[in-house]
């Protein structure tokens, strides 16, 4: 599966006060892309080309992208991610983006672009090694049995990855649908060695004045992985680039995977 990445660095006046700021730039992005901030989307003509419908008013209930947003003092960065053939929005994002720059605030404080980046990636497989540690980079809200898991089992990244493959191809990228793997792996398991975790929540107050709570987890753990098979890298791989769990469109779900191994 070929994704596309936006990316936006871009730096505010004064400091930013929120550690997540996902769902903030989820918000800028919705400003800047909505053709006219005074028009209602029902009705209108122009939605099936219009990048504000695709990412806030898409009717299926599997969103065709993903939102990461970090933030060090007055630096941000963005990155949206597209899925299918909603990769064609990229240059109208672009556009809309660098367009509305003196327009738009970010969380209420001016801000200049740095920079805008955009590319296609293939999602690639990861090669593991006896000892695999997840890192989140953005909170993790993985549940098992309607439960968020405080430290997630490693047979459930690995759905959990799939599961975000499957429903994103099934939707948005048919070619690539679906992903099939052997029960011997989607049964597997591995030994929890090493964590350190903590639990989050986060508020956001959306355009209607709702707000609006996200929990996740926070931190990484360490799984002893050398009984599994090469496939789960393969799996790994798709889960880092998609982003898993819940509330991935406000910027939750991102991960990343280092062999310990190659850390020592």
């Amino acid at each position: 599966m070929i994704t596309t990445v936006v990316q936006v660095d871009i730096s505010t006046n004064q400091n930013v006060k929120k550690k997540f700021i996902g769902s903030v730039f989820r918000g800028w992005l919705g400003y800047n892309l909505k053709c006219d901030t005074n028009k209602k989307c029902e009705g209108c003509k122009d939605t099936e080309k219009c990048p504000y419908f695709m990412v806030f008013k898409e009717k299926t209930g599997v969103r065709p992208y993903s939102i990461l947003a970090f933030a060090d003092k007055q630096k941000i960065r963005g990155i949206i991610r597209l899925y299918g053939d909603k990769k064609k929005f990229a240059p109208k994002i672009l556009s809309y983006i660098k367009k509305n720059e003196n327009n738009t605030h970010f969380g209420g404080q001016k801000y200049k672009i740095d920079s805008i980046k955009a590319y296609n990636q293939n999602i690639k497989p990861i090669n593991t090694k006896d000892r695999v540690r997840i890192a989140t980079v953005s909170p993790l809200h993985l549940t098992s049995n309607q439960d968020m898991e405080i430290i997630p089992s490693f047979n459930t990244i690995l759905r959990s990855s799939i599961r975000a493959y499957n429903r994103i191809a099934k939707y948005h990228d048919t070619d690539n649908y679906p992903f099939h793997v052997g029960e011997d792996i989607t049964e597997s398991d591995a030994e929890i060695v090493d964590f350190d975790i903590n639990t989050v929540e986060y508020s956001h107050v959306n355009i209607n004045n709702k707000k609006m709570f996200f929990s996740g987890v926070e931190g990484w753990v360490e799984y002893d992985t050398s009984a599994l098979p090469s496939e789960i890298g393969t799996i790994l791989g798709m889960g880092e680039a998609l982003q898993i769990g819940k509330h991935t469109t406000y910027g939750f779900g991102g991960f990343m995977v280092t062999n310990k191994e190659d850390t020592d």
